[in-house]
């Protein structure tokens, strides 16, 4: 079965090859300070309040906003006390049943009721896994205040923040529970299939939705130092095209223009190994899943060079590959 599981004492590097090596004095201000960008001397690392920067961290809780019952800042507190800096959490496009994947205590799995979505709840009754269905004209306030104290708690902690705006629905449950799907929102938005959510021609008004979103949390989240986008987790699974993918890269850019800030954006290449070709121009960082470093870079082709990588602890790692080419 296709599916999550748990990442357990993930040591995670930052690899490049410089193909196109942007000025030092390019300096992008979050809050009046520097967002993490790719190091402009040796861009295999990151930089960050103005320090060379590995992310390192443990753990799996992408549900630490969506989920109302999830105490957060105990989390954080935690990881910050193990000497961790980095963490993941997903947008609310996307979550689960309770039992997904065997997942005990999971954290994308809300109970009835305890799912925040970044759209409020309507008029109308009949989400299944409790309370009324989306509105997906409409922001929920409360949402985007808990995912920018969860970002500014951990800010304060030196954690960095890595945002993934999207995932595949994995199995029919998925979709069944996502807002995104014409059965849980008022909007009619959502009539595809589950394999047909993340195109661009299938289903016009939900990639609207999506742009939008897209366009909301970049725009809402501009002023955080530690922070980056991911644009879909494990995109290889359901149907996610890579068009797709580069038109969300294009709209976070694009949003960007306008703002203060720019923040590096990463895109999820495949479990284990792959060979990085022909990306999005505005991606600087490559993510693989449950990648033993040495082998994944290795196939990763000359973008993923050279090749430096290591792991700690667990068989199941994450390995981050960057290239420093994030436009103007």
């Amino acid at each position: 079965m296709i599916g999550r599981s748990r990442d357990l004492a993930v040591l995670v590097l930052a690899f490049s090859t410089p193909l196109l090596m942007l000025p030092a004095a390019r300096s992008q201000q979050a809050g009046g300070k520097t967002a993490i960008a790719l190091h402009p001397e040796n861009a295999h690392y990151f930089v960050w309040r103005d320090r060379p920067t590995v992310l390192i961290t443990s753990g799996e809780h992408y549900g630490a906003v969506l989920n109302l019952d999830f105490d957060y800042r105990k989390y954080l507190d935690t990881l910050a006390a193990d000497g961790l800096n980095y963490t993941r959490v997903f947008s609310g496009a996307y979550v689960e049943p309770q039992g997904a994947f065997k997942i005990e205590r999971n954290t994308l799995a809300p109970r009835p009721g305890r799912f925040l979505a970044p759209w409020p709840r309507s008029s109308q009754p009949g989400y299944p896994n409790g309370g009324n269905k989306f509105d997906l004209s409409r922001w929920d306030d409360g949402y985007f205040t808990r995912l920018k104290e969860f970002i500014a708690y951990a800010a304060g902690k030196n954690v960095v923040v890595e945002l993934s705006l999207f995932c595949p629905m994995y199995e029919e449950v998925q979709w069944s529970l996502s807002p995104m799907n014409a059965a849980n929102n008022v909007n009619g938005v959502g009539t595809v299939g589950r394999n047909e959510v993340y195109t661009l021609d299938k289903d016009r008004a939900l990639l609207a939705a999506q742009e939008a979103l897209t366009r909301k949390l970049v725009t809402e989240l501009n002023g955080f130092d530690n922070l980056f986008f991911e644009i879909a987790n494990e995109p290889y699974f359901g149907g996610i095209t890579m068009a797709w993918q580069h038109r969300i890269a294009d709209v976070i850019v694009e949003t960007e223009r306008a703002l203060p800030a720019k923040h590096l954006i990463a895109q999820n290449i495949a479990n284990k190994s792959a060979k990085v070709a022909d990306p999005h121009p505005a991606v600087s960082i490559f993510n693989f899943h449950y990648a033993t470093p040495p082998e994944t870079v290795a196939a990763g082709g000359p973008t993923a060079a050279p090749r430096t990588a290591a792991r700690r602890g667990s068989p199941r790692g994450a390995s981050t590959v960057s290239r420093n080419t994030r436009p103007t």
